[in-house]
Formats: structure tokens, sequence, C-alpha cells
């Protein structure tokens, strides 16, 4: 089956729309897009940066505009950057490949899988693992609040490294929000907080190994009503650098790394 790949672009524009001197509003004439909403991440810490195709086309990064060359996605970060990309509901491939470089005469699949979606649904698809074994993780993401006036969020666990039982914790202004959560492991489930006033202080968000004191990694958030929010442990136990464990807060609209 076939399945036909639509990219959505929100561009600024104007329009007025003028007869028999009425008004025409530019919003009314405009169709939302349907599909399924998918979002592609990149946790694998031994990669710089990778390529998703599906349904062997190139996926991510072809929104860049000629002449300028589609960079690969990035260790830590999302395809799309922001939102979700629309595809049509059904089944595709999905493959995840290192791209051909001054170190690597061609290009090099690591990670496949079938991803089943429907439409008007919200799908995360996350990478994650090291070398020799990369291997990808899909959510489905519920993003309606059943309470509009608290936020909402969840903690994934994608930290690698020996300790195959390490556990951490998600604490939110200091109280534990989300216990116990082993590696590669996660609930897609949104768990609600307090939510904050508009460019009211922001909340410090941190991550701590189960049944410790001792805070990994640490970030802030505005968690405004109505709003998901995902934060993700990542890195390898004892890594340094880009590798160290830590934490990636992704909301709608914005992505925030420590």
């Amino acid at each position: 089956m076939k399945h036909i790949i639509n990219y959505v672009l929100l561009f600024g524009t104007g329009l007025l729309l003028l007869a028999c001197g009425d008004k025409a509003n530019f919003l009314d004439s405009v169709t939302p897009a349907t599909g399924a909403r998918v979002r592609f991440y990149h946790l694998a810490p031994d990669l710089a940066g990778v390529d998703v195709y599906v349904n062997d086309q190139k996926f991510s990064g072809v929104n860049t505009i000629p002449p300028a060359v589609a960079v690969p996605l990035s260790y830590t970060n999302s395809f799309p950057a922001q939102d979700y990309a629309i595809l049509t509901p059904g089944t595709v491939k999905v493959k995840i490949v290192v791209p051909a470089s001054t170190t690597a005469s061609t290009d090099a699949t690591i990670a496949t899988t079938d991803l089943t979606t429907q439409a008007d649904t919200y799908y995360s698809v996350f990478l994650y693992g090291t070398a020799p074994t990369y291997s990808t993780l899909t959510l489905t993401d519920n993003l309606t609040p059943a309470d509009p006036t608290k936020a909402y969020i969840r903690f994934l666990n994608f930290v690698s490294g020996d300790d195959a039982n390490a556990t951490y914790d998600l604490l939110v202004n200091g109280s534990p929000v989300v216990m116990g959560v082993a590696p590669l492991k996660g609930a897609a489930t949104f768990v609600a907080i307090p939510s904050i006033g508009y460019n009211a202080t922001a909340v410090t968000v941190q991550v701590r190994p189960t049944s410790t004191t001792t805070v990994t990694a640490s970030t802030t958030l505005q968690p405004y009503a109505g709003r998901s929010y995902t934060f993700i442990a990542r890195g390898v136990v004892g890594g340094t650098g880009t590798k160290a464990v830590s934490i990636n807060g992704i909301g709608n609209a914005n992505t925030i790394n420590r």
C-alpha cells in the first residue's frame, strides 16, 4: 500500500479578499491538514547525526530549501523541531540511517520498525541505544488535558550504561512526580501537576537515582495550564561531555536541554 507523506509548514502570510464590498477571513478559507501526527527523537549518544526514512523516502530534513543541503537529525533533537509531521494513517516502514561521511563511504541502517498510525492521533518515535545495538520506542501521545487548569508531565529513561537496573525519579519543585523508572522504560500517560501563570517564575525539574538525594541533572519549566511536557533522562552512566547523563524537556513548541 502506498503511503503519501504530507508535510505542513505554517507561514506568516496575510491575505485580503474583497468581493462585493465584503471582507473574507483568510483563516476561514484554510482547511486544517488531517492525518496521523508523528515526531522523531534522536537519543543515541554515540551517534552524531541520523536520517529518518519512511517507506524508503527520506523524511527528516526535507523541508530545507534548495540548494541548501538538509543536515542529519543530531543527538538530543527531534524532527520536526516543533510540533508534529503528518503521515497518511496506516502502517509504514521506518528506518534510521547514519548517512555516509568522511569516515564512512556508505549509508548504514541502524534500526528499523513498522509504524502503525491512526488519523488525528499523535505519536513519538524515540531512537536509543549505543553501538552495536540501537532500537526504537513508539508512544502514543495523549495531549488532551483531563483538567485544563493543570499542566501535564511524563518521564522516560533512556540512560545507557553498565547498570541495567538503575532507576530514576523525576522531581518538580523538589517533590517526586514520577518514581522508579527503569532504563528504557517510561509511561505514555501524562501526570497532572500544578500550572503557573504566564511569565511566572519557572519551577525546577530534577532527575535523581531512586532512593538517593543526589541530583543527576536539572532544568526549569514553566508549566502552563493545558500543556503537556515530556522529560527524558539520556546519556551514558559515567559519560562525560555530550554523553553525560542529562535531561531533555520537550513541550509542544519548545525544547529545554540541560
